[in-house]
């Protein structure tokens, strides 16, 4: 499931869907299609502490409040890795 951290004073989001860009990425769709298809967006109560939303094709998305995100448990090759 993807984990995007918020802010604890966020009250909107704004992600993409980790499964969805994947799945555009095999299908070789345009990058632009994918972003649209993937982008994830709504609002969120600044009480919410955590929640489960989903994406347009059914995707799990958890959305949790945090002054920093945790580390990573594992590296993943396909993050983005900035020099």
């Amino acid at each position: 499931m993807n984990t995007v951290w918020l802010s604890p004073s966020a009250t909107s989001f704004s992600c993409l869907c980790e499964p969805c860009l994947e799945a555009a990425r095999t299908s070789g769709a345009l990058f632009s299609d994918a972003l649209a298809h993937a982008s994830v967006r709504g609002q969120i109560a600044t009480e919410i502490a955590f929640i489960v939303v989903r994406c347009n094709a059914g995707h799990e998305i958890l959305l949790r409040r945090t002054l920093m995100p945790e580390q990573l448990p594992r590296r993943d090759e396909r993050q983005l890795q900035l020099a």
